[in-house]
């Protein structure tokens, strides 16, 4: 019952259209109002009706039914009806409308199901109407159970649910389509009554305006199965027991509602498992398609029966079955004739026009040509072209698989076979049946010749080679990314490591310059200190005015080692060597021991010229120097400038402190190591070191210092 879909009613009343559905229905056209006329889901029904075709097969769930008010296809589920209603029945229907669920953008279907089903009295089953083509789309028996006596012409399964099939009745002058349920099961039996006169029950189905659906198929019957289709008519003891093709005395629009014709004659093509061309005994030419069975082969002489249908250039026979006929070959062998064409004779006119010459179909052509494509090994059809000239020219294998072999692409071949040209046939709605072109078909391996093997270089090889160079390019850039990834990966841990030796060597030199700057002075001074100490104690007894003087310097010594202890942590921790402005480094070195006095640095000296061991010694000279002013001259303005010239740096400290005597400044043996430490820096860095100063005019100290190319 698949074709109905959504179960739709036959009877309609004319003025429920324009009222609302009510939530509750009692009769058939109620609910064909709630159902379609104004859709609306969850509408309950509840009636009495009597079963006028009940589920067939048993698993199959729509089922008809009518009452006073109309008739109308319910759903219902298969174990609730399987066995449970029989035709007559009067019976008590309860269920509910439901939205069936259409594709996107259909509008949404309502459908009635049944869910409950209780029988209330048996009855006998209602007598089918007896209609045929006409009768049948008069309006009178929509969703009524009918009786329709016909030809059965033809059958096909449906492609949309192949659990279906659709059989091609011919009846009153017209045809009708019946569906039904199928088994392949059921094949041999039904293919038994093709072309018979058969009796088919089913119920009435109009032209349905459902989206998916066939409706522009007509009426048409839907049938339970097999069993309501019963054969009339006493199949022929001879199966080919049928009238011969007379294509003289046929009328085009006979063909529709012809019965099975037959012919005789020899097998000129065969091709795709159930094509064949034959040439009856007067050279007439017929196209058949075989309903079953495999293919005669080329040369056979068989008796052919089948439905006839036309390409309006002679009869074809469709659904047919053959069986050898005898004493036909050896007429026939001696007319066989090869004709050399080529491709433009077949395909175009003097003018290079498209047209097909049709006098080609059925003869022994022979075509010579470049393989441009073979058929997969796998493939079932074995077709392939060849160019001759701009044509493609496909040629038919499919019967002669073993003329395919040692075929390749690119070779130049001549092919004998036979022209068939392929079209459809005619059609009420296609008076001219498309012609699709021509196909040689294939007899015998010997058919199929090479004339020339394809050279090496092919486009084919061509194109292999190029391919196998882009893969190689295509490699090679990969490997060559891989490499530069790892030399950058191995240049960024070689950096790493030569940072840390770097830095490694940068803690070795400070370290190095510490010690030096600690055995420089702190060494030596806490040296004095040890003596003075002693000097001390020998004094203890004998001299006590000595014993003070010596613990005094120790004391001012001590001082002073605190005082350079205290210079060398700072150093350690400021970052002033990390300034590029000399200028800047120089006040941020003397800031913090100038207090309130008046700085002004000029240092025209660029910081890339000066080594580290440089810079620091500058800083270091102009920071004793500065403390100096401030602690014993009492400056409270001191002047830093600084310039290279030639090979030479010279920098000044200048003060407006009280001045002093150079040549009796204090020395170590008083506990002051300032001067004496910055005549040792100088000293080092091979340069020169004067004071210029006098009692109440200020000091000025000079540095010449010699430069060297910068190291770290």
């Amino acid at each position: 019952m698949r074709a109905v879909g959504l179960v739709f009613a036959a009877a309609l009343v004319a003025d429920v259209a324009h009222a609302a559905p009510p939530k509750s229905v009692d009769c058939v056209s109620n609910l064909v109002s709630a159902t379609f006329l104004r859709p609306t889901p969850g509408v309950h029904f509840s009636f009495n009706a009597r079963v006028t075709f009940p589920p067939s097969p048993p698993d199959a769930c729509h089922f008809a039914v009518e009452d006073s008010t109309g008739a109308i296809l319910l759903r219902g589920r298969p174990f609730w009806t399987n066995g449970a209603i029989r035709a007559g029945d009067i019976v008590k229907l309860s269920g509910v409308t439901v939205t069936a669920q259409p594709p996107p953008g259909v509008p949404q279907l309502m459908s009635p199901n049944c869910y409950a089903i209780e029988t209330i009295s048996r009855g006998e089953p209602p007598t089918p109407a007896s209609v045929d083509a006409a009768t049948l789309r008069d309006g009178t028996h929509d969703f009524r159970p009918i009786r329709i006596e016909a030809i059965l012409r033809d059958s096909f399964r449906d492609e949309i649910d192949p659990k279906f099939r659709y059989l091609v009745l011919n009846c009153g002058g017209g045809t009708v389509y019946a569906m039904m349920p199928w088994r392949d099961s059921e094949q041999a039996a039904f293919e038994k009554l093709i072309g018979l006169r058969v009796s088919v029950d089913g119920v009435c189905v109009p032209a349905l305006n459902i989206a998916g659906h066939r409706r522009m198929i007509g009426y048409h019957v839907n049938t339970g199965g097999i069993g309501n289709v019963r054969l009339l008519q006493t199949p022929p003891k001879d199966p080919f027991d049928a009238a011969m093709i007379d294509d003289r005395s046929l009328d085009i629009l006979e063909f529709p509602h012809l019965g099975r014709l037959r012919s005789i004659g020899w097998v000129i093509a065969a091709w795709r498992d159930k094509n064949l061309l034959m040439e009856t005994s007067d050279s007439q030419l017929v196209r058949v398609e075989l309903a079953d069975g495999p293919l005669p082969r080329y040369g056979d002489a068989i008796d052919v029966i089948g439905f006839p249908e036309t390409d309006l250039y002679r009869v074809n026979l469709m659904r047919a079955m053959w069986r050898p006929a005898h004493g036909l070959r050896g007429t026939w062998r001696t007319q066989r004739q090869t004709n050399d064409v080529t491709a433009a004779e077949l395909m175009v006119d003097r003018n290079q026009h498209t047209r097909f010459d049709t006098n080609f179909h059925g003869l022994t052509i022979r075509l010579t040509g470049v393989v441009r494509n073979l058929p997969p090994l796998e493939s079932d059809g074995k077709r392939f072209y060849i160019a001759d000239g701009d044509f493609l020219v496909p040629i038919d294998a499919s019967s002669c698989q073993e003329a395919l072999n040692g075929l390749d692409m690119d070779c130049r071949i001549s092919v004998v076979g036979t022209c068939v040209m392929e079209s459809g046939n005619w059609r009420p709605s296609a008076t001219f049946p498309h012609i699709e072109g021509f196909v040689v078909v294939v007899r015998t391996p010997d058919d199929v010749k090479i004339l020339a093997w394809p050279p090496w270089w092919t486009p084919g090889r061509l194109l292999a080679v190029i391919g196998t160079l882009l893969a190689a390019l295509f490699g090679i850039f990969v490997w060559n990314r891989m490499l530069n990834r790892r030399a950058e990966q191995r240049g960024k841990e070689l950096a790493k490591e030569q940072v840390a030796h770097v830095a490694s060597d940068l803690k070795v030199y400070e370290r190095t310059r510490l010690a030096v700057e600690l055995h420089d002075s702190l060494s030596q001074n806490l040296t004095g200190v040890s003596l003075a100490i002693r000097a001390a104690n020998r004094l203890a007894d004998s001299d006590q005015n000595g014993m003070r003087k010596s613990l005094d310097l120790a004391t001012k010594t001590l001082d002073s080692c605190r005082d350079e202890l205290r210079n060398c942590l700072w150093d350690l921790r400021n970052q002033t060597l990390e300034e590029s402005d000399m200028n800047e480094a120089i006040r941020q070195t003397l800031a913090p021991h100038i207090g309130d006095a008046k700085l002004s640095v000029r240092f025209n000296v660029p910081r890339e010229r000066l080594s580290d061991n440089t810079a620091h010694a500058i800083l270091r000279i102009a920071r004793e120097l500065a403390s100096n002013a401030i602690r014993h001259g009492n400056a409270s303005e001191i002047k830093v400038a600084g310039a290279i010239e030639g090979e030479r740096l010279l920098f000044s400290v200048a003060d407006n402190g009280c001045g002093f005597d150079p040549e009796r400044r204090p020395t170590v043996a008083d506990g002051h190591f300032g001067l004496q430490g910055i005549y040792d820096r100088v000293d080092s860095l091979e340069g020169d070191f004067a004071i210029d100063s006098s009692p109440g005019k200020g000091t000025k100290a000079t540095i010449s210092i010699r430069l060297k190319s910068q190291t770290t």
